[in-house]
């Protein structure tokens, strides 16, 4: 099992995208009014339908990159698997994909969001198009891919089942969000692994600027995306949400406080600690504010808070022992 998690890269896409995922679907349900209980068993094939296309991406990234990865020093997960055996997993993949996309999305526009990261990502991977290779074009798509498309499947997808019209406004602010979060995501990436591009002269976006002058890009793309996530709170209208703000907010300040951990946007510093602004509050505050409510004004939703802390409890392990350490308020 550890070898199979291993080669789908699960630890760098379960927590980081599956929980802000399930947080949009939560969100969505309390504002159709639809207890949560009855929308988490559709939120559940959702999940299952998104981790196929994260394991065809994961798989077809090593593949595609595995002569770079080799070239420059890295460790790359396909390179050991016989070449007869590299596509079994994307193929089945893909057939699972269009399982999904055939015969259980029932409406177009949740079908069409399903398909486009697929494509985004093999238009992404593959020669000879290799988006991955081609700067901006390749923050885009990745950008679309992982984060755009799939927040705004969630959004369609728990319309649709709840029986309501989609809400443009919510569907808009949404799509803004995720998109500049996604932005931020794969510059954050890119960035980190800019020293082995630039080995094997890969042309990503990260590797034709220069770090040190990306400060006001940064912050051009956090201020869009948290405009649009104001605009999402204002639209869901629920205190606790601004609350569990106000708490990661002061885990934060601890981190920084104990550890030194600097506060990053998007180019992390070489060598030191740092904490990746408000990636903990999407991963874990945000969607557990909304079951917290929910279990309070619902019936049966503390069950999904359970079944949720379950599945994502590494994060919020984390965040319990770092906000227990008291002592980052010594000598204030």
């Amino acid at each position: 099992m550890k070898k199979a998690l291993h080669i789908i890269r699960s630890n760098e896409w379960w927590e980081y995208k599956l929980s802000p995922l399930l947080a949009l679907g939560y969100a969505t349900g309390l504002l159709t009014s639809t207890p949560i209980y009855k929308i988490a068993a559709w939120l559940f094939f959702l999940l299952i339908a998104i981790i196929v296309g994260a394991i065809y991406v994961s798989v077809i990234n090593d593949i595609t990159d595995m002569e770079e990865d080799l070239a420059a020093g890295k460790t790359n997960r396909m390179a050991k698997m016989a070449t007869g055996y590299r596509w079994i997993i994307p193929s089945f993949c893909i057939a699972t994909g269009i399982s999904f996309e055939l015969f259980f999305l029932k409406d177009n526009l949740s079908r069409l969001l399903y398909l486009m990261p697929w494509i985004s990502f093999s238009l992404y991977s593959f020669p000879p198009v290799r988006l991955k290779k081609r700067g901006v074009w390749g923050v885009f798509a990745d950008a679309c891919g992982s984060h755009l498309f799939i927040s705004l499947l969630i959004v369609s997808s728990v319309s649709e089942f709840t029986g309501t019209a989609v809400d443009w406004f919510w569907f808009t602010a949404v799509g803004a969000w995720s998109f500049f979060y996604g932005l931020r995501g794969i510059l954050w990436h890119q960035f980190t692994d800019r020293n082995n591009d630039l080995k094997v002269n890969l042309k990503t976006l990260a590797t034709q600027v220069d770090p040190n002058s990306f400060a006001t890009v940064s912050m051009i793309l956090f201020s869009v995306e948290c405009l649009a996530f104001i605009f999402m709170m204002i639209r869901l209208s629920i205190l606790l949400v601004v609350i569990f703000l106000i708490l990661y907010l002061l885990l934060v300040f601890i981190r920084y406080r104990k550890w030194n951990q600097r506060i990053v946007l998007i180019v992390a510093p070489d060598y030191l600690p740092y904490q990746i602004f408000m990636v903990d509050y999407y991963q874990l505050f945000f969607p557990v504010s909304l079951l917290i409510f929910a279990a309070y004004t619902q019936p049966k939703a503390w069950i999904v808070l359970v079944i949720h802390t379950f599945l994502f409890n590494a994060t919020i392990r984390k965040a319990i022992r770092d906000l227990l350490a008291n002592k980052a308020f010594e000598n204030l």
